[in-house]
């Protein structure tokens, strides 16, 4: 169990609920009461722990879970509001039923962070290589082939666009050289990543500003409203410039373009709402509190709780504002879903950024982790504790410990023009990433970790599950699911081939799992292979073999640097490792950001960014650049290496004695890596026969073949 900071004041064995659930996974804006919100947390944990029963139905020999009908559960498709009035009455009665003497937690929201970073794959399997006539060249590496996902890079064939350091660089890439075309440093505003659409970059990030959107609300000091925004820059001309700029209440959580629409998710909270809180000690204050709170609720309007937008012009002018989302096309479930609102915008970018009224989906409920098909974009979130169920069913249901599930909401975007949300549902556990989600013949699979938190031994009790859903008229449905997968573990990586499922588990080994989904009321486990340390990402090659990039470990679980696994899976019974490469004391971005992989199949060519941070000795491997992996057959071999590092890396080491238990000293050293962080390299590409890669330097070219450097345009 991760420690982790909120700000909560708990007033009631309700909240105390609430904030036991929130605490165990969220990250939460850091407060003055996070000590006690710790110890409420670390109480919360132990009371369940000591209340839980361990005991559960024994898993089937082949790990394919039983469904009794008391274990299924559904969320059936929520509902849409009629109108602003019933809206209105639904989120007033809710707050009011959650209001505390400090506002709604503690009158703070937590913060949205993306949990997906990043990845794992459906039957539809993206490579990284597109062409414009006579000129060749990589593109993100994305989950789904049609499904774009924005990132730090994106290219052309003719120009490289890159966000780097909170500027845009264009750079023109047709001559012998890289040209610089122009660049933009953003202002008040965290550029996070984009996407490019003919000669429109669209940049999405956070403004710096804490105003709220919505001018008539005067914040008090400390007030913290996120604010998504969207720039629209034209780069038809040497110089980029801003077009458009688009202003959301809310916090980015990520995006997907298919057909140039794309689909922007934005998680938003109540804005506006200047809570009261207690003038000094004692029940009265805490009373007069929470009832001038109540009277703030009573008074609110659709305001306050549906997310403002407001749309400017390339001098900051206003164009339009108002809600972002027409009340009709707000859908909630019956019961208490909290004040938290999911948000898909959808964004015509063949267009000048909102010619036309904004198209908006919303639904009273978190967000999370994003994934797409061409047709379906699915957001999930991890509910830690169902806050929702009445009080007196958790305390008298003493036989089944608090489950930890994650709710699935299912948008249709086969209209390029709206986003039509169609049904919601529940699996067992927490996901991993979008590739823990995979759309298939009109199921979503989704592969998640049980971590047993509420036993005295959290570890032995997780496992992991790939459960199967399917829409039906109450929503999604499971249809099947395997477990016992891992037990004792959680998972690492998952990537869907078709009907396959193959799942990264690890704890000290790294069992490999291969399990048959083609009959999705009935998965199986067909094979598992045990290795030393794990994989974070997998990537597929060709039909049957399979890379892995993540870590070396010891027989004991301790990580040891950088390991590329090639897996042969033609036989799903028996997958084996058939080669490996290593860099000890390495890691890559690849291990928790799949854009940054790239596959080159014209050459069957890998390119990982790796860098050293910790080595054995002061003459091992220290390393920060990208490393190119050629295969053939099935024999991994190192092409090469490129840095944009002028000088090599420092290595200091530090050597001490330490006492063994028969008495005998012996010599330890411990040595680590210093370099200049700024030529780190995050992202390559390649364009004809020539690869380019990024740092917050600039863009080295190299030749394809060599590795040798060409040139290189510094930032």
């Amino acid at each position: 169990m991760s420690l982790v900071t909120c700000h909560y004041f708990v007033t009631s064995k309700r909240e105390l609920n609430h904030v036991a659930g929130r605490c165990i996974g969220n990250r939460y804006q850091i407060g003055a009461s996070v000590q006690r919100v710790i110890a409420v947390c670390t109480f919360v944990a132990l009371l369940c722990a000591c209340g839980a029963d361990n005991a559960g139905d024994a898993a089937d020999p082949d790990r394919t879970v039983p469904l009794p009908p008391s274990q299924i559960q559904l969320t059936a498709a929520l509902t849409p509001f009629e109108s602003c009035e019933p809206f209105l009455r639904h989120v007033k009665t809710n707050a009011l039923d959650m209001v505390s003497p400090w506002g709604i937690g503690g009158g703070y929201f937590p913060e949205t962070m993306e949990a997906e970073m990043l990845r794992g794959s459906p039957q539809a399997i993206a490579d990284s290589a597109t062409s414009v006539p006579e000129v060749d060249y990589s593109t993100t590496n994305i989950q789904e082939a049609g499904v774009d996902e924005p990132d730090i890079v994106k290219t052309d064939g003719r120009r490289i666009v890159a966000l780097v350091d909170n500027t845009l660089h264009v750079i023109d890439a047709t001559g012998q050289q890289l040209q610089r075309l122009g660049e933009f440093e953003f202002k008040k505003f965290w550029a996070q990543d984009m996407f490019l659409s003919d000669d429109r970059v669209v940049v999405f990030g956070q403004m710096h500003d804490t105003t709220p959107l919505l001018r008539s609300v005067q914040p008090r000091p400390g007030w913290h409203s996120p604010i998504t925004t969207l720039m629209s820059v034209d780069i038809s001309e040497s110089m980029p410039r801003i077009t458009r700029r688009l202003h959301i209440d809310g916090s980015y959580i990520s995006s997907r373009l298919v057909n140039n629409a794309a689909r922007i998710v934005i998680q938003s909270n109540p804005t506006g709402l200047e809570w009261v809180y207690p003038n000094g000690s004692g029940l009265r204050a805490e009373r007069d509190a929470k009832e001038q709170n109540r009277q703030l609720i009573e008074e609110s309007t659709i305001d306050n709780w549906v997310p403002w937008f407001a749309l400017e012009n390339s001098e900051g002018q206003l164009l339009q504002e108002g809600t972002l989302t027409a009340c009709k096309r707000i859908y909630h479930p019956a019961s208490n879903s909290g004040l938290q609102m999911l948000n898909v915008v959808t964004v015509d970018l063949g267009k000048e950024l909102f010619e036309e009224r904004l198209a908006s989906t919303s639904v009273l409920a978190d967000g999370q982790t994003v994934y797409s098909s061409k047709n379906n974009l699915y957001v999930a979130t991890t509910e830690w504790f169902d806050q929702r169920q009445p009080q007196t069913d958790r305390e008298t249901s003493s036989d089944q410990p608090p489950t930890i599930n994650t709710r699935i909401h299912k948008f249709d975007i086969s209209d390029p023009t709206n986003t039509l949300y169609r049904s919601s549902g529940q699996v067992i556990g927490t996901v991993l990433n979008q590739y823990s989600m995979s759309e298939h013949n009109d199921h979503l699979r989704i592969a998640t970790t049980n971590h047993g938190w509420w036993s005295p031994q959290p570890e032995a009790a997780s496992e992991s599950f790939v459960t199967v859903l399917k829409e039906t008229d109450v929503g999604l449905s499971e249809v099947g699911r395997v477990g016992n997968i891992g037990k004792g573990e959680r998972i690492y990586a998952v990537r869907f081939l078709g009907d396959i499922a193959t799942v990264v588990t690890f704890r000290q080994t790294d069992p490999l799992y291969t399990i048959d989904l083609s009959q999705p009321e009935s998965p199986k486990v067909l094979g598992e292979l045990k290795i030393l340390g794990y994989s974070a990402y997998l990537h597929p090659v060709g039909d049957n073999l399979l890379l892995g990039v993540g870590q070396d470990a010891s027989d004991t679980g301790q990580r040891l640097g950088t390991q590329v696994s090639l897996f042969d899976i033609s036989d799903l019974s028996k997958p084996i490792r058939v080669d490996q490469w290593q860099l000890p004391g390495g890691t890559s971005e690849i291990e928790y950001n799949a854009r940054a992989f790239l596959y080159w199949p014209n050459e069957n060519l890998f390119v990982l960014p790796v860098t050293t941070h910790q080595i054995a000795t002061p003459d091992g491997d220290a390393f920060s650049g990208a490393i190119a992996l050629e295969l053939t057959g099935q024999t991994l071999d190192e092409r090469g290496r490129i840095t944009h590092l002028k000088s090599d890396p420092k290595v200091t080491c530090q050597r001490w004695l330490e006492e063994r238990a028969d008495g005998k000293e012996i010599e330890r050293q411990h040595c680590w890596v210093d370099f200049d962080w700024r030529g780190a390299i995050r992202r390559s590409l390649v364009i004809d026969d020539e690869i380019h890669s990024l740092s917050s330097l600039g863009l080295l070219t190299s030749d394809l073949k060599t590795l040798e450097p060409l040139s290189f345009l510094a930032f």
